[in-house]
């Protein structure tokens, strides 16, 4: 039987299906198995252009403050989950070369319609304004490892490991708990650490 695929909500590629399902049916939050994200780094570099660009027009959003890790506890848990669902919901997905007219732009979303980016900037700033500190939340690129789109989320650095907030589902789940490759992630001082890619694998299992 053909598995059925769908489109992805970051970049067009066919993603199958069976990921979402796996997503939705997993554990809301960061389990006894979550540990902070600590791969091989190959180099730290400056934010991505589209970044920078984006904190010139908004440079309050891009102030890390705060402590770099928060303490994980049940409020914490449902602040999350709530912000997560509530901008999946309300946020249309459109790729930027659609609806800005340039094939990558960072911002929030525009009138309820954004990308990747888009969505995880937009939580960044509604987890802020409920009281999680700015430099425990960080951007991050990366790859599906085995349809090999590129994608944005956002993560969460907490006591009980590091969890991602993705638009692809609404559950917040720990890091390596979700299927994809790690490019890239921003920093809390502002610069960002590219990971060392033959850390990596991808295609089928």
């Amino acid at each position: 039987m053909v598995r059925p695929t769908l489109i992805c909500p970051c970049t067009g590629a066919a993603v199958v299906i069976g990921w979402m399902i796996a997503a939705a049916s997993g554990a809301l939050a960061a389990g006894p198995d979550c540990t902070p994200l600590d791969l091989p780094v190959e180099r730290v570099v400056e934010a991505p252009t589209q970044y920078v660009e984006f904190c010139v027009r908004h440079p309050a959003a891009c102030v890390m403050s705060g402590p770099s890790e928060v303490p994980y506890t049940p409020a914490l848990r449902r602040v999350l989950a709530e912000v997560n669902a509530a901008v999946n919901a309300e946020v249309r997905f459109i790729p930027d070369i659609e609806w800005r007219g340039e094939e990558e732009h960072w911002d929030f979303p525009l009138a309820g319609c954004g990308d990747c980016e888009d969505f995880a900037l937009e939580k960044r700033e509604r987890l802020a304004a409920r009281g999680v500190p700015r430099a425990a939340m960080t951007m991050a690129i990366v790859h599906h490892r085995t349809e090999m789109f590129p994608h944005v989320v956002l993560l969460v650095a907490t006591t009980q490991g590091t969890l991602a907030l993705d638009n692809l589902h609404d559950n917040i789940l720990c890091w390596n708990a979700i299927p994809f490759n790690y490019e890239a992630r921003e920093r809390p001082d502002g610069l960002w650490t590219r990971f060392d890619q033959q850390a990596w694998t991808s295609g089928p299992p």
